[in-house]
């Protein structure tokens, strides 16, 4: 028999190395993994309940803004119809400014005693026709219609004649008022 004996190096080989984990620890670190995982689905679903109550919060808060706004828009409409409305009224304030004011002036100068037939207008001058218990209610009238100075601008008596009306004398007349402009 014989013996051999190597003198050579022998080859470095690399050395597997063998660690034997105990099987508590594969366990300790599979029930962290599982707590883990469950500590962050729980966390995931009070999100996802916080998010769905803020949804519903904001939902509520659109409706309720939809409604001002509607509110504001109806605010807005009935805006513009009163200041169409004012405009209207300015415009025929302005339109029948001077016939207004001389009829507001005419009811507002006849005497008590005075009472009208007629008002008409004839080629730009006021005949008024009427009736008074005595002279001097035509002559208060005609001073009255005197002061309207800037829409008349002339009173002259055309005629006033005695008239019996109700087995009473009263005066019949007939006033020329020329107008102003």
């Amino acid at each position: 028999m014989m013996i051999r004996i190597n003198l050579l190096p022998q080859k470095e080989r690399p050395r597997r190395i063998h660690v034997k984990v105990p099987q508590a620890a594969v366990v300790a670190v599979a029930i962290l993994l599982v707590g883990a995982m469950w500590a962050y689905w729980h966390s995931v679903k009070r999100d996802v309940e916080r998010l769905r109550a803020d949804i519903g919060a904001t939902r509520s808060e659109i409706a309720q803004n939809q409604q001002i706004a509607r509110l504001v828009e109806q605010y807005a409409r009935d805006k513009k119809q009163l200041q169409d409305r004012l405009a209207l009224i300015q415009r025929l304030v302005t339109a029948q400014g001077t016939p207004v004011r001389l009829l507001d002036g005419i009811s507002q100068a006849l005497p008590d005693d005075v009472w009208l037939a007629g008002i008409s207008k004839v080629s730009g001058k006021l005949v008024v026709q009427g009736y008074a218990s005595s002279h001097f209610g035509v002559a208060n009238l005609m001073l009255a219609l005197g002061r309207l100075k800037p829409i008349i601008s002339g009173v002259e008596l055309n005629f006033s004649e005695l008239q019996i009306y109700e087995n009473k004398p009263v005066e019949r007349f007939e006033i020329i008022v020329t107008l102003s402009g």
